[in-house]
């Protein structure tokens, strides 16, 4: 779906890897302002763009602009997974 790597099977992937990826290319290949991601600017990758939403979309990460003439094309990722840290150290 994302990747352009020969034998490369979507399906085969942990969600988490496809979550990552769909970020990835928003913060990669979307128009940064006013704290949104812009997905229509470049039509070389707004499919590309379009499928990553719909992925993160589909986990609950994703906030659309309530601007509407902003709404179809501004996103915001939200509820970003986080790196869990063990502060317990050696004990």
């Amino acid at each position: 779906m994302f990747s352009d790597c020969a034998g490369d099977d979507v399906m085969s992937k942990p969600s988490s890897e496809i979550i990552n990826e769909a970020i990835f290319n928003l913060e990669t290949y979307g128009r940064h302002h006013c704290g949104k991601i812009q997905i229509n600017h470049d039509r070389a990758h707004e499919q590309l763009l379009r499928d990553s939403v719909a992925v993160l979309e589909a986990a609950g990460m994703i906030e659309w602009d309530v601007v509407p003439k902003w709404a179809d094309c501004d996103v915001r990722i939200i509820n970003r997974p986080t790196d869990k840290n063990d502060f317990t150290g050696d004990l």
